[in-house]
Order: structure tokens, then C-alpha cells, then sequence
């Protein structure tokens, strides 16, 4: 699968005070992606579980964060009032993805996971990777099966043997593929 454009980062849940303050909800775990002078583009969430990516964006520039690491409330340079801050409400964070940093040989954003053809060791396609799903524990890969319905397998050594984005496959632990 192609690296898409825009990676979401977080989302805006609601206004924080008067102030134009918002909590954010992060989804990146770059401890250096809220700090301040960092640049995000809001755009508004899908209109349904499926509907059209709005294409409008809002340039936003951290000015301050505080709070939880979990939920920061984060001000943003261009955000003035509570009225501003609530117009923001839902809205995706997001990065270009050509600012992602570089990853080690052993990791993987999961967007390079999507799409992968699965194989047994001995090279045989059972599937192809749909989603991954991040748990308390691991990834979970799930796996569209060549025969029909879908399987789930941990992101874990001992299920995934081989990943070779590149080639565009992962090979997968005959017993993990057993259903």
C-alpha cells in the first residue's frame, strides 16, 4: 500500500476554559509531537463511518500544552476564544507524512502493513493483511483470507517470522494460520 499524504496524530475532543484551549486525544506515541511551535492541520472527521475525507484543512501551531499526557489541553496560536476552540471540536490532527521520522529496520508505521500479501513458511498466499488494531499488549494483523473470512494474528515475533515491505509480503507461523 502507498504511504498516504496524512497521518492523523490526534484529534481535538473539546474545548478547554475561555481561552481557546482544547483536550486532544494523541494517537502517536512520539512524546515530541505536542511540543510547542509543532504544526498540525485540522480537518474535520469523516461525515459517517464512511463518508468523503473533507479536503478543507486549518493550519495550527502549538503554543503551550499542560495536562495528562494522555489528554493534553493544548493551546494553539491561532485559536483565541472558547467560540474558535469549539469550532475545532472533532476535528483530525494531522502531519504530512513525509515529516515522519525515519524508522529502525525491525519497525513499521502500520500503514506499510496494509495491503501485504500473508504467507505460510513454506511461501504458500493464505491471505492478504486488511487492518491492523492496536491492543494493551501488541498489534493485531488482521488477515483477509484467500478462502474466505478473516483471521487474526498477533504482531508479535513468534507469529510473524518474516516482513519484507519492500517485496510486499510478511510471512506468518503455520501454527498462527491454522483455523
Amino acid at each position: 500500500m502507498a504511504r498516504p499524504e496524512w497521518i492523523e496524530v490526534g484529534r481535538i475532543s473539546r474545548p478547554h476554559g475561555v481561552h481557546g484551549e482544547v483536550r486532544v486525544t494523541p494517537d502517536s506515541d512520539n512524546p515530541d509531537r505536542f511540543a510547542p511551535g509543532s504544526v498540525f492541520f485540522a480537518r474535520p472527521a469523516r461525515v459517517g463511518v464512511a463518508g468523503p475525507r473533507e479536503p478543507r484543512q486549518v493550519r495550527l501551531t502549538v503554543e503551550s500544552i499542560r495536562g495528562d499526557g494522555a489528554f493534553p489541553i493544548v493551546a494553539f496560536e491561532e485559536v483565541t476564544d472558547r467560540d474558535a476552540a469549539e469550532a475545532l471540536s472533532g476535528h483530525l490532527l494531522e502531519v504530512s507524512s513525509a515529516e515522519l521520522p525515519e524508522l529502525d529496520e525491525d519497525e513499521f508505521y502500520p500503514f506499510d502493513l496494509e495491503g501485504l500479501e500473508v504467507r505460510d513458511p513454506e511461501g504458500a498466499v493464505t491471505g492478504r493483511v486488511t487492518d491492523i488494531v492496536e491492543s494493551p499488549a501488541h498489534a493485531i494483523l488482521i488477515v483477509g483470507l484467500e478462502a474466505g473470512g478473516e483471521l487474526l494474528v498477533p504482531f508479535v515475533q513468534a507469529a510473524v517470522q518474516t516482513v519484507d515491505v519492500a517485496a510486499g509480503f510478511i510471512v506468518v507461523d503455520r501454527l498462527f494460520l491454522d483455523v
